[in-house]
């Protein structure tokens, strides 16, 4: 078995999820401030990092400003990595072992870890063949090669993060393959990839259950531990869990983990004003090389279009939320220009 480098298993407690054009710096770098403990970029398709030399230059500055950040620090006095910086990991996506273990080189200076994107759903995974579309049975041979040639081309450690297979039951098998070929890190996102069942029912966590099983009875889970969806770790037995769409909502979602002593404001509760402004407020001090106009507006669109996940017995109520999220998401969605955008922060998001 090829032994791997490890990320430390406390910095997997809260993770954030890479998100394609929403994992920028001062999105990763907020969520850190709220209680994160690492953070994973958008998905990078290794070709493009290769060819593309402005791409490949924004996401190393991004980076290094990360790196460096005092936004970036792990924060939480009872955790053993208190002070330490939050550790970034680059996704990259393929099919070809040579494409990403050139990319992998280039990269590996500036991450603490390269992750193998083996989940993406979206249509240009499946026409591009990579993705969760890789995770059918006769794609195996592949995978293995894809991830063993990664842990021999760096010295950061290597991770996978996959979806559901089918049938789901095959998902223990495949996560046990990923750890032989290097895999230090397996990460169960447990839905499956089709469009049809993606969003269908409840996380399946009786299948991340099942993965920690495999791998333990393997041996391997010392080596190759595994953060559940997005779901209660305690629950599903996992080392943490790591969240994507629900932080665009709710970029503090981790924020009652921390003491009050650790908060930055000390509530345990931000106004989803009071997180639009934390953003914007990152957004300039870490420049917006990352973060153009078109995707800070989908963060405050996300932030404050966003419906409280609290029932209410009063239906006037639930149709105000609803009346109020839908006049915020036109007022977002009409700017046009970065003046534009200028002045509808001055009107509604100046600190009062």
């Amino acid at each position: 078995m090829v032994v791997n480098h490890k990320l430390p298993l406390e910095s997997l407690l809260y993770s954030a999820a890479p998100m394609v054009g929403q994992s920028d710096l001062p999105f990763r770098l907020q969520t850190v401030r709220n209680g994160a403990t690492s953070t994973w970029t958008q998905m990078y398709f290794a070709s493009d990092l290769n060819s593309d030399r402005d791409m490949f230059d924004t996401l190393c500055k991004s980076l290094v400003l990360g790196r460096d950040a005092t936004e970036n620090t792990i924060r939480g006095s009872t955790h053993p990595m208190t002070g330490q910086s939050a550790p970034q990991i680059v996704q990259l996506a393929g099919n070809d072992v040579q494409q990403l273990v050139e990319a992998a080189r280039k990269v590996a200076p500036f991450a603490d870890a390269i992750d193998l994107n083996l989940g993406c759903p979206q249509r240009h995974a499946e026409q591009g063949h990579y993705g969760a579309y890789l995770l059918p049975k006769q794609n195996w041979p592949l995978i293995a090669k894809m991830v063993s040639g990664l842990v021999q081309a760096v010295d950061i450690p290597i991770t996978t993060k996959i979806r559901l297979t089918v049938p789901k039951e095959q998902t223990p098998q495949l996560a046990v393959i990923l750890a032989h070929a290097g895999s230090s890190l397996v990460t169960v996102h447990p839905r499956f990839a089709p469009a049809v069942r993606r969003r269908k029912g409840l996380a399946d966590l009786d299948q991340v259950v099942q993965v920690r099983q495999a791998l333990q009875s393997e041996g391997l889970l010392r080596n190759v531990d595994h953060s559940g969806g997005g779901e209660q770790r305690s629950s599903a037995m996992a080392t943490g869990v790591m969240v994507g769409e629900t932080l665009l909502e709710n970029p503090a979602l981790f924020r009652p983990s921390l003491s009050e002593a650790d908060r930055i404001g000390g509530s345990n509760e931000l106004s989803a004003m009071d997180k639009a402004r934390e953003y914007l407020a990152l957004r300039d001090l870490y420049e917006e090389f990352e973060s153009p106009l078109k995707v800070a507006k989908q963060h405050i669109q996300s932030i404050i279009c966003a419906i409280p996940h609290i029932p209410s017995a009063d239906p006037s109520v639930t149709a105000e939320r609803h009346r109020s999220a839908a006049f915020w998401s036109q007022t977002i969605k009409s700017i046009q220009s970065t003046s534009d955008f200028a002045r509808f922060c001055q009107q509604h998001l100046e600190s009062p």
